[in-house]
């Protein structure tokens, strides 16, 4: 009679209680999670009631004596709505942090083709000379907006500027996580139709600097990169400085490929 493995015999009890735990606590959740979806038309109808005409009405009626004396009335307290409302917006603060946590738990993707990978070198330096980029953030509907841009590279980070309202910012308010993409110019060996490049992608998350002096300096920056010499930076920051955002976005994953058309 061959003779048990108790080792074996112990790992997979103790994988199987996990599994049962796991299972336990997707059903707890999944259940939870319906009620609380469900109960999120209940606190609208809270918010609009705490401090409308009906609710003043109600509750100096209570404050009168003119309603029983054990009608419950935690609702004419105006801590009551306004705690559970507070408890809601932290508890949805708590959620997205705790996904957003799980998901940098999920690596970038690798190049497939990564014998054409660029170094990060190469990378960085396409960054530093590349004239124009292209934004890539989730717009109105949770379709992909995006929208070419000048833009500065120092130190792991790009920046960028923008006027104070517009789609870009808002979209970047309601997701700070986005995309940015440079194409190399090209070039083409003699004889060949084809073009020679290279194309670099970051990842990151993108905020708005609230720094004003570091704003300032930072579209200092931007325009000796792209204004002529001679061209009288100070009496245009004086103009359009004051109507101006600076965007920071700090490089999370950056990955560069050397292409070639043909």
């Amino acid at each position: 009679m061959a003779k048990h493995d108790n080792s074996i015999e112990s790992r997979i009890t103790q994988m199987e209680q996990r599994l049962n735990r796991a299972e336990a606590a997707m059903r707890m959740m999944d259940n939870a999670l319906e009620q609380y979806l469900s109960a999120q038309g209940d606190l609208e109808i809270l918010n609009a009631y705490l401090g409308s005409p009906d609710w003043i009405a109600d509750r100096e009626a209570d404050e009168a004596g003119l309603l029983s004396s054990d009608l419950k009335r935690g609702v004419l307290s105006e801590d009551s709505i306004w705690n559970l409302l507070e408890d809601n917006r932290e508890l949805q603060e708590r959620m997205i942090d705790s996904f957003q946590q799980t998901g940098k738990k999920e690596a970038f993707r690798p190049m497939r083709r990564f014998k054409q990978q660029m170094t990060d070198q190469e990378c960085v330096d396409l960054l530093r000379s590349a004239p124009r980029g292209v934004l890539g953030v989730i717009g109105d509907g949770g379709y992909p907006y995006t929208v070419p841009l000048d833009f500065l590279y120092d130190d792991g980070c790009l920046y960028f500027h923008c006027a104070k309202e517009g789609h870009k910012l808002d979209a970047i308010r309601s997701c700070d996580k986005v995309s940015f993409c440079v194409l190399g110019e090209g070039k083409k060996e003699p004889g060949d139709w084809w073009y020679h490049f290279e194309s670099v992608i970051c990842f990151g998350r993108i905020r708005v600097v609230d720094d004003p002096a570091l704003s300032d300096a930072l579209l200092r920056r931007l325009g000796a990169k792209y204004f002529p010499q001679g061209y009288n930076l100070e009496d245009d920051m004086r103009k359009n400085a004051p109507r101006a955002l600076v965007l920071e976005l700090r490089v999370e994953h950056m990955s560069g490929k050397h292409v070639r058309e043909k």
